[in-house]
This record gives C-alpha cells, sequence and structure tokens, in this order.
C-alpha cells in the first residue's frame, strides 16, 4: 500500500492525468502494474497492437521510427503509447529501453474497465490526449507553406482532413502513370523526384508532392521514391476541394508554390543547356581570289567587268537559300522593266534617227565583249543634235472692260400712326360665400365584452429530428478512421447548425460519453470517436444529456475486420478501425 501514494504522486504529475481527482488518480494508479526490462529490450514496437500505456518511474527509454531510427531519449515521469491506447490503435512508435528502466503499466483491458465504470475519466482522457495531438498536428502544419496565413483554430480544423503516412527508406510511394487522388505533404525526411529512372529532384520537409495528378485528375507523370524514413501527409482530393472552399488561401499558397517550382525548374533546364559541350563545326575555307593575268591596255574595261561578274558569281554561291530566292524575285522584276518597259521607250526616243537606231540595234544584238566595248567608247563618239521647231507666240487678246450698272435708291413711305382704342373696364364678379359641407358623424359601437380568441400555434411534431441515415462506410470510403461522422439537415436538406449531439453506451440514453453541436467539424456536422471493444448510440438532446423529441442512431461499434485495397493501390480499413454516417433530418 506505500506504494500507492508514489504512483499517485506520479500520475498527478503528468500532463496527461494532471487534470484528473485525487479520486479517479488514486483509481488509475490501482490498476497499473510495475514492470521492468533490461537494455536493449523493445517496450513496445511500431505497428504492433497496442496493449497498454506506460509511465517511466526511473531510467531512459529510446523512441525510435519503424526502422529504429533514435528520434529521442526520455525519462522518468515520460508516457508512452497512451495515445495509441486511449484512441485504440496500433502503436505508432518504437520503444527500446537504453538501459535498465522501470515502468508503471496500465493494460488496455483495465483501462476499458476503469472508463466504463467512470465514463467521466475516459472523456476527459480522450478530450487530453486530443488536444495534444491536435497541438502536436499544428505544430507540424505552421512548418508547411501550404498552410501559411492560417491561424491556430483553422489549422485545427485542416488537421481533422489530414492522415499521417509513413514510408521506409528505398519505398516507392507512386508510380508513373498510376492515377493521382491525393496531395503529400512531406513532415520529415526526403524524397526523390524521378523521370524514367533518372532523379530529377529531391523534396524535403515543408514541401509536397503529388499536386498534378489531383489536380488534373491525370496519372502521375514520374516516380517518387523515399531516400529516407518518410512521415508525410496526405490529402484526398475531394478533402482538398472542400477546404480550398473554406480557405481559399490555400490555392493561392499552392500556385505560388508552383510558379517557384516551375521557375527552379526553367533554371535548371538553362543551366544544363549552358553546360552542354558545343561541338565545334569546321570553318568554311577561306576563298583566296584567283590571280589574274594584268590586263593589256586596250581591254581594260572588259576585264574589269569580268571580275565584277566573277565576284558577284562568288557572292551568290555563298548567299543563303533565302538570299538567292531574294534575289531572282528582285532580277525577274529587272527583267519585266528591262523586256518591256524600258524598250517602248527606247523606240521612242530613237525613232527620229536611223543611224541612232542602227547603233543601238547593233548594241543590243552584239555579244557581251562587244556590249561592253561600246559602253567604253560611248563617252568619245560624237552626238548630233536634232532641231525641234519651236512654233511663234501667240498674242494674248486685250479683256474688253464690261459696264456695271449702279443701283437707284427706291424713297420709302412714312408710316401712317393708328389710333388704338381703349379696353372698356368690366366689373368684378362677387365670389359667392362658400356653403358649409355636412360632415357625418360615426356613432362608434361599444367594445365586445370578450375579445377574439387567439389563433392555436401549430404543434411540432412528437418526433421532432428523425434518423434519415445510419450507414457504415466502405473500407474504400472510410481509410482507417474509426469514427461517427453526423451531419444535421432541414427538410429540404440544407445544413442546420447549433443542434446539440449526444454520444452515449448503446442501449443507455442519458449516460453521456461525448457531446458536440452540429457546425463544429463544418456546416451542419459533427463527429465522435468509437473505441474498441464498446457499442454505442447518438441522438439530439434539449438538456445536454437527454434525448429530446429525437429518433436513436444504435448500436455502432468499429468491431468489423473486413480489408479492400483500393484503386489507388492502398489499403482500406483495418482491424477495429471502421466508421459509420449518420443523418439527422430535422422535421419542423
Amino acid at each position: 500500500m506505500g506504494e500507492l501514494p508514489v504512483k499517485e504522486t506520479l500520475l498527478e504529475n503528468t500532463p496527461l492525468f494532471a487534470g484528473l481527482s485525487d479520486a479517479q488518480c488514486a483509481v488509475i494508479a490501482d490498476r497499473m502494474v510495475e514492470v521492468n526490462y533490461r537494455p536493449g529490450d523493445l517496450i513496445c514496437q511500431h505497428c504492433q497492437p497496442s496493449t497498454a500505456l506506460y509511465v517511466i518511474k526511473s531510467g531512459w527509454v529510446r523512441l525510435m521510427t519503424e526502422q529504429f531510427a533514435v528520434l529521442a531519449n526520455v525519462g522518468p515521469g515520460s508516457l508512452l503509447g497512451e495515445a495509441d491506447v486511449i484512441l485504440g490503435r496500433d502503436y505508432t512508435i518504437t520503444a527500446e529501453a537504453s538501459g535498465a528502466v522501470t515502468l508503471l503499466a496500465l493494460r488496455s483491458a483495465e483501462l476499458a474497465d476503469i472508463i466504463a465504470q467512470d465514463p467521466q475519466i475516459g472523456r476527459q482522457l480522450r478530450v487530453l490526449v486530443g488536444a495534444s495531438e491536435d497541438q502536436e498536428r499544428v505544430r507540424h502544419l505552421r512548418k508547411l507553406g501550404l498552410f501559411a496565413g492560417l491561424n491556430s483554430e483553422q489549422l485545427r480544423e485542416v488537421a481533422g482532413y489530414l492522415r499521417p503516412e509513413r514510408f521506409a527508406a528505398g519505398q516507392t510511394i507512386h508510380r508513373r502513370g498510376t492515377p493521382g487522388t491525393a496531395l503529400y505533404l512531406i513532415d520529415s525526411g526526403q524524397v526523390s523526384v524521378q523521370a524514367l529512372g533518372q532523379p530529377v529532384a529531391a523534396l524535403g520537409p515543408g514541401e509536397f508532392f503529388g499536386e498534378t495528378a489531383m489536380l488534373t485528375a491525370e496519372p502521375h507523370t514520374a516516380d517518387i521514391v523515399a531516400l529516407t524514413d518518410v512521415i508525410a501527409w496526405s490529402l484526398a482530393r475531394t478533402d482538398f476541394e472542400a477546404l480550398v472552399l473554406r480557405f481559399p488561401s490555400l490555392a493561392l499558397n499552392l500556385s505560388r508554390a508552383l510558379g517557384q517550382r516551375l521557375r527552379q525548374s526553367i533554371e535548371r533546364s538553362v543551366t544544363a543547356a549552358a553546360a552542354a559541350p558545343v561541338r565545334a563545326g569546321r570553318m568554311a575555307p577561306t576563298i583566296q581570289p584567283r590571280q589574274e593575268p594584268a590586263p593589256a591596255p586596250i581591254s581594260g574595261a572588259v576585264t574589269g567587268l569580268n571580275r565584277a561578274a566573277n565576284a558577284v558569281t562568288t557572292w551568290f554561291g555563298a548567299a543563303s537559300t533565302g538570299a538567292k530566292l531574294r534575289l531572282v524575285a528582285l532580277i525577274l522584276l529587272l527583267i519585266w522593266f528591262l523586256g518591256v518597259v524600258a524598250p517602248s521607250v527606247i523606240i521612242s526616243l530613237l525613232s527620229s534617227s536611223g543611224a541612232r537606231n542602227n547603233a543601238m540595234n547593233s548594241v543590243v544584238g552584239g555579244g557581251f565583249r562587244e556590249r561592253a566595248v561600246l559602253i567604253a567608247m560611248a563617252a568619245d563618239l560624237p552626238i548630233q543634235t536634232t532641231p525641234t521647231w519651236t512654233p511663234w507666240p501667240t498674242e494674248t487678246p486685250i479683256p474688253t472692260p464690261t459696264f456695271t450698272p449702279t443701283a437707284t435708291p427706291t424713297r420709302t413711305p412714312t408710316p401712317t400712326a393708328t389710333f388704338t382704342p381703349s379696353p372698356t373696364p368690366i366689373p368684378p364678379t362677387p365670389t359667392p360665400p362658400p356653403t358649409p359641407t355636412p360632415v357625418r358623424v360615426v356613432v362608434q359601437p361599444a367594445p365586445m365584452a370578450a375579445a377574439a380568441a387567439q389563433p392555436t400555434a401549430t404543434p411540432k411534431p412528437s418526433v421532432q429530428f428523425k434518423l434519415a441515415e445510419m450507414r457504415r462506410l466502405g473500407p474504400c470510403e472510410n481509410r482507417g478512421k474509426h469514427h461517427i461522422f453526423i451531419k444535421v439537415v432541414d427538410a429540404a436538406g440544407n445544413p442546420v447548425n447549433g443542434v446539440t449531439l449526444i454520444q452515449s453506451p448503446a442501449g443507455q440514453p442519458g449516460n453521456v460519453v461525448d457531446k458536440m453541436v452540429s457546425g463544429s467539424k463544418g456546416p451542419g456536422l459533427a463527429e465522435f470517436t468509437m473505441w474498441k471493444g464498446a457499442q454505442y448510440a447518438v441522438y439530439v438532446s434539449a438538456d445536454g444529456a437527454n434525448p429530446a423529441s429525437t429518433d436513436i442512431a444504435q448500436p455502432m461499434h468499429s468491431g468489423f475486420t473486413d480489408e479492400q485495397i483500393c484503386s489507388d493501390g492502398q489499403g482500406g480499413n483495418t482491424l477495429f478501425h471502421n466508421s459509420f454516417s449518420v443523418i439527422f433530418q430535422k422535421t419542423f
């Protein structure tokens, strides 16, 4: 008996049990047993059924991941596995004795018996565990840039949509071509983004992946492989859409992150292109001008033209295809001008001189060399000017002046004054005095002795909240949760907030396990947790305890063992992880 006060003192100094009364701590301490472990002994292991929670009395314990990577060392007064036992789930951590360790153990069956005898202990422990888990989730979510700008209350609401997942080093999280249904946010560890087996990027804590497939409903475009042990939060597409409608800043944060990721991808591409070796092209040979023999003085003009023609030919051969096409078009235009316009002009100018015609014909008809000689000697040939007859100027006649007549003024007669008679005054007509209008006096009847009876209000129906649905969720619909999801709607199906909902043991209305108001988890929504091995009922209450004109949804429990592989390749329910959907409809 002397050990019991020590246990109580240890429990009272533990945050989980600090909110319990002395009597409640004494009940729990009485059920705890002392166990000893040697160095290296496993106390609890990840993914194994949670059989007990522990309080360290003396010694130190290592907390490790599934792959035995050390996360922390904890000492006296610390708790192990408390959330897993209270929430009825497998252990989420591995604990190993660093040295000789003495623990106080509370078995799951003992805790369930204590809660059955005093549900208040269960409610308080669940609230404390939920609060600590919420605080831990909020702390982790604050590290993620996607949720920047959300306050603690909003982050707690977001945390309700997230599902923690763990991946071992080397594990492929998803493959290219598989459907994408969720967004993953990395809490710890690193992953590699691989395309065709080659790594293209590495992502770490605070970053996310799977967003493209989730947003477009298209298959994944790359493989994601865990480089280290990874803890991530998964967010389903439907939950993400609901959160974006409620918190539009999520869409803005996501677009910013995607824009930054696109910019980094472009920078990597530019850097890779700049670093790639460039194959040197073969240099074109230098064109050496052909040495020509010195021309004779008499053929200097012809030689110069030949040299110019050779230069033009060389330039034309080295020009690009586009330049050649443009030059051909220009030559065709010049041919049209010289072949059509120029001959007509030349013929009209030289029609008066037969000698000039003969000379021109010889120039046009001669060969290239003869034309060049004539052009070079053109300046020395005498040109006779043909006289042109100019007519004598014609005398310009002098204009004859025209007489303009002057208008004679006409005499304007003087107006004669006209006599206007004054109007004869008319005496005013006297206004008769107004005749008084008779007024009818209506005598009000005497008030009735008895007032008319007020209409009777329409009575409310006997069942004001009827049970519209009580359905167990399928494995792929539930995804390992163990809750009762409740929605309250009106007669038209619209959500109703502010309705008090009670969770009690099945068949025991008034024995409150938990209570919540509709609207706490979204429009018209509320939810309760189901514990392993218990059966529950939910109903509407007016006084916060007893049913009030309501149907009762019961019994509900999580004791189902069905499993299913879902379309995304992940598992559905696990043992004792089942949920129910309950809808109450307001009838008035």
